[in-house]
């Protein structure tokens, strides 16, 4: 998935972060906001247990571990969940698009799998959010809408109140047993698709870890390897390896100062203080100490001498151009680093202790959004939430395979190790609307032999899992996860951008370090103070 999306420092929560507003969306809508959302009674959770892992997942948010490809799947959505109704989707694609409807013969065997005549309104990353904004202007709401966490797309509460369905009482609680494969989500999956006190949309699962610096090992070799046990350990082995065409890190100094500030033990996004009062992350000294430190590999010339957005820097990295990268998270880092040379599996840098501090890694959200629902009758509605059953299906069922890979002898083929392989038409007319489709929805994340490129599939999983296994020691929650703030979708999307331009300025040398704290200051006038107390009255009223 995109850099853009993922590694920058809009990870939002609840319904979205403020920069556009919608148009169409009506302004009579309720905005019951922070309280109402800490009341809701979120779905039960009922594990697929049909297909078991190698390596088990467990509360903290280890992934399931899959060595192999199951030699037989399972069904898990018993009867077709479609009525023959024409349905259309706003969702987004990470790929080329896939071959249009009408000449692909995939989009068609989708059609008569789900039982509904389907119509994609695919959108890319960047642009989704004119895409979506667009779209909702145009006032014809799509049936299912895809609404991501961290895109700036503004007065969501105010849409989904006017335009959407209220699934509450189709899923909350053991409601959401009447669709198995949603019932699979965990509760911290489904605190982000609640709004004013309601659940809005089935989740897009996510891997549950946050971003972590990736390695080139042959870049790193000769400073025996990626790892650190300390600032000045880190700032000699960047040294080190640092030399004629080789710089050890990436410029994109914000998604640097993230990872660091893990090592010096900032808080995941806030901080909650003993009194219930709220921190941002990025206000604490935690944060200002990691900044130091960028200054200082700056200082020593280990960052690539390039833009700060450059989006070529993983290609440069398999190039060996740039040691290590930041990822989205510990499989993203081997599975991105392995589609850009199958040789190369990345280190994964474990955040080591700093300033004195423990370090802290961040979890991620857990979803990259939700679907959300067209207004309709509870019969039209119930067979929407079937299709999104259908979408989440999980790995081991031959829904899940038919979703991702397609007709067998057309789409793909097994390999000598029995993992499927799209073929020429698979990447065609598959790819692209798999991508969308599982972007509105998905099973929980596991780590799957399959998904990664290259020939030591099975090592990849045991890496990325043990890696897993060390962050879980120290990794903490964001605490408003699951809780609604207004001031946070109107001003976040601001002063997320402008908070990006400082970190850039101060470490490019435009600007001093001196400026951090003031310009903190200078927005907790300007909703940050505001964004902090409405958490805080959410928590507040949960507990």
């Amino acid at each position: 998935m995109s850099r853009r999306t993922f590694l920058s420092l809009s990870t939002a929560v609840a319904a979205g972060a403020a920069a556009t507003s919608l148009t169409g969306c009506g302004s009579g809508a309720k905005k019951t906001g922070e309280a109402a959302s800490s009341k809701v009674k979120l779905p039960s959770y009922v594990p697929f247990t049909k297909v078991k892992p190698d390596l088990p997942p467990n509360a903290k948010g280890l992934s399931a571990g899959f060595l192999s490809y199951p030699k037989d799947l399972v069904r898990s959505v018993p009867k077709t969940p479609g009525d023959g109704s024409k349905i259309t989707m706003l969702t987004e694609i990470w790929t080329q698009p896939p071959l249009p409807k009408d000449s692909n013969a995939y989009w068609k065997k989708v059609n008569k799998e789900l039982g509904v005549d389907l119509t994609a309104i695919l959108g890319t990353d960047p642009g989704y959010e004119e895409k979506f904004s667009a779209t909702i202007a145009g006032g014809n709401l799509p049936d299912l809408l895809w609404i991501p966490p961290n895109q700036g797309i503004q007065h969501i509460a105010e849409l989904l109140e006017a335009k959407c369905a209220d699934i509450t009482e189709y899923v909350s609680g053991d409601a959401v047993k009447d669709y198995p494969n949603l019932a699979a989500m965990t509760p911290e999956h489904w605190k982000t698709a609640v709004v004013n006190g309601k659940i809005w949309g089935a989740p897009s699962p996510y891997p549950a870890f946050g971003q972590v610096y990736g390695g080139n090992p042959k870049v790193w070799e000769k400073a025996d390897g990626l790892a650190a046990s300390s600032p000045d350990e880190f700032l000699a082995k960047c040294k080190e390896v640092t030399g004629g065409k080789v710089w050890a890190l990436e410029p994109i100094y914000v998604n640097a100062a993230s990872v660091m500030s893990q090592c010096f033990g900032a808080p995941n996004k806030w901080r909650q203080n003993k009194d219930g009062s709220l921190t941002w992350f990025q206000e604490t000294d935690e944060y200002t100490e990691a900044l130091n430190f960028l200054l200082k590999l700056k200082k020593a010339g280990v960052f690539y001498p390039g833009n700060p957005k450059m989006a070529d820097a993983y290609t440069k990295m398999a190039q060996g151009a740039i040691g290590a990268c930041v990822f989205a998270n510990p499989f993203n880092a081997r599975k991105d680093s392995r589609v850009q040379d199958p040789e190369q599996a990345a280190e994964i840098l474990i955040p080591f202790g700093a300033g004195g501090n423990k370090p802290k890694h961040h979890y991620h959200l857990g979803t990259i959004g939700y679907t959300a629902i067209k207004k309709g009758d509870e019969k039209r509605v119930r067979m929407l939430l079937g299709v999104l059953n259908y979408l989440a299906a999980p790995f081991g069922t031959t829904e899940r395979e038919f979703l991702e890979f397609g007709t067998e002898g057309e789409d793909f083929r097994y390999d000598k190790n029995g993992f499927p392989e799209r073929s020429k038409q698979g990447k065609q007319q598959v790819e692209g609307l798999f991508s969308g489709l599982t972007t509105a929805t998905t099973s929980p994340f596991a780590l799957v032999a399959s998904t990664f490129p290259g020939t030591d599939r099975a090592q990849d999983v045991k890496d990325v899992y043990a890696a897993e296994q060390k962050l879980i020691e120290t990794a903490i929650q964001n605490p408003v996860v699951g809780h609604y703030s207004d001031a946070y979708t109107q001003h976040y999307g601001r002063m997320s951008t402008e908070a990006t331009d400082l970190v850039n300025d101060i470490v490019s040398g435009r600007k001093k370090l001196s400026e951090w704290k003031p310009f903190w200051a200078e927005w907790k006038s300007k909703g940050l103070e505001q964004m902090a107390r409405e958490f805080q009255k959410s928590i507040e009223s949960a507990a």
